[in-house]
């Protein structure tokens, strides 16, 4: 049977319950009184001299294969010393990518004890540049056309045989589709010359040949597999028409018609069939 509840029951009852809601809101304040002074505590912490980044080895350098700590921690351009707390991994991150011959950067803070973790991946040397016809600059340029000088790499990185002649002003054009092209090809190439990007010249094994305009992806990979096919060109001509020691330079700017250039009438010969 339903027993009915007396006043005195529900008023107990609301007590109770009025009881429990003021328990519930003091803990809560007690919390948040709590969590408030633990973040003032840390952030009072943080600040003091103990928490600042306040010489380059409290920045370790990971992942690194080709550049050297040193000059990945210039790059950060840290103003020591420098409050953990003001440095932002993003910001630090978009330097390095813009400066660094550098594909991932990943940067994260510690605090027991202060520090900076840099982990990059950098990319390789891959080409010299050359000052002139014959002399050897000490700056170097990886796949995407990034430049640094020889100092910034580490002692055990090997130097690149590829060499580079790109015009005084500016890097050479259009370098990554080249720098691609090359590594496809199975003809060995030994000096780049991209001064005119109207007339891109290679050094390869078989001699000089002359690429012409760049740009046209297409029709360079299709230079490049033609290269291949020419490893005995001075055995293809007729040497009555054509005396190998008189051609300057193979001319392949279109790819399915050769040409040679003599070197005394300065004239283009066609490929002897």
């Amino acid at each position: 049977m339903y027993k009915p509840v007396s006043k005195d029951q529900l008023k107990q009852r609301r007590r109770q319950l009025r009881q429990q809601r003021r328990v519930r809101v003091v803990k809560s304040l007690w919390r948040f009184v709590c969590m408030s002074g633990i973040l003032v505590g840390v952030v009072w912490a943080v600040s003091q001299p103990d928490w600042t980044i306040s010489k380059p080895e409290q920045v370790r350098i990971q992942g690194n294969q080709y550049l050297s700590d040193l000059t990945i921690r210039s790059m950060l351009a840290i103003p020591y010393p420098k409050p953990i707390l003001e440095l932002a991994p993003e910001q630090l991150t978009t330097q390095l990518m813009e400066q660094g011959s550098i594909a991932e950067v990943k940067i994260d803070r510690g605090l027991l004890p202060p520090h900076l973790t840099v982990e990059i991946q950098d990319f390789p040397p891959v080409a010299r540049i050359m000052q002139d016809e014959s002399t050897e600059s000490q700056l170097f340029v990886d796949e995407r056309g990034q430049q640094l000088p020889l100092s910034s790499y580490r002692s055990t990185v090997l130097l690149p045989k590829l060499r580079l002649r790109q015009p005084a002003q500016g890097g050479c054009p259009d370098w990554t589709q080249i720098y691609q092209a090359i590594q496809a090809s199975p003809v060995a190439i030994g000096i780049v010359d991209c001064r005119n990007p109207q007339n891109l010249i290679l050094q390869t094994e078989l001699g000089k040949v002359r690429i012409g305009a760049t740009g046209d992806r297409t029709r360079l990979n299709n230079q490049m597999h033609q290269l291949d096919r020419l490893r005995d060109w001075q055995k293809q001509i007729d040497p009555n028409q054509i005396n190998p020691a008189d051609v300057d330079y193979l001319d392949l700017e279109n790819p399915d018609f050769l040409k040679f250039q003599l070197k005394r009438s300065g004239t283009i010969a066609p490929k002897a069939k």
